[in-house]
């Protein structure tokens, strides 16, 4: 190597230090951990308890999934009357079969009227009407406690009208039954199965 190489680097070397500085400890500006494993730190974490493994939003937040249940029941009346018809046995047995296939659901039974006659009799002519359907879910084979029974008389009418096809249309029960089954949705990962 030529001298005047060697020299060149002596110097540069010369203006080195030996001893370096003690690196200065940082402190992060905010909390950068994920003490419940959903991904997302705690200096943006807006819920603490994720179950392991839950799907998260970007605020670590799980959300709920829901099943909904729904069958829904209508039986049509002839005029003053509180006799079912043959014609809606079949309704009100799947009805109660469904509700034997899902034992922690109850059953609301809203009877109602045409305009025909006082609002008195009205009334109690629906609360009759819901009991009847009532009688035939229990002779179906669902327990009496599971179902309610509500009389609106005229009050909310299906059709509004005073010709014929508006009063059978609003002599009727109605019994709409559903529930949603809550549960935490998990999240995808290589692991994951499906049954």
């Amino acid at each position: 190597m030529k001298p005047w190489m060697i020299c060149a680097l002596l110097l540069a070397l010369s203006g080195c230090s030996l001893t370096a500085e003690p690196e200065l400890e940082t402190l992060p500006a905010h909390d950068l951990s994920d003490p419940d494993w959903d991904g997302v730190i705690n200096a943006r974490e807006a819920c603490n308890d994720t179950p392991l493994g839950a799907e998260v939003d970007n605020v670590g937040c799980h959300g709920d999934t829901s099943r909904e249940l729904k069958q829904d029941l209508m039986v049509l009346f002839a005029h003053d009357s509180a006799v079912i018809s043959p014609e809606y046995q079949e309704i009100i047995g799947r009805m109660a079969a469904f509700m034997q296939e899902a034992p922690e659901q109850r059953l609301l039974l809203e009877g109602h009227a045409s305009q025909v006659g006082s609002a008195e009799y009205n009334i109690a002519l629906s609360k009759r009407r819901a009991e009847a359907v009532r009688a035939a879910m229990i002779g179906a084979g669902v327990d009496g406690s599971r179902l309610d029974i509500i009389g609106y008389g005229e009050s909310q009418p299906l059709l509004m009208g005073e010709d014929e096809q508006s009063a059978a249309a609003n002599r009727r029960v109605v019994g709409a039954l559903t529930s949603s089954r809550e549960g935490v949705r998990m999240r995808w990962n290589v692991f994951s199965m499906e049954h």
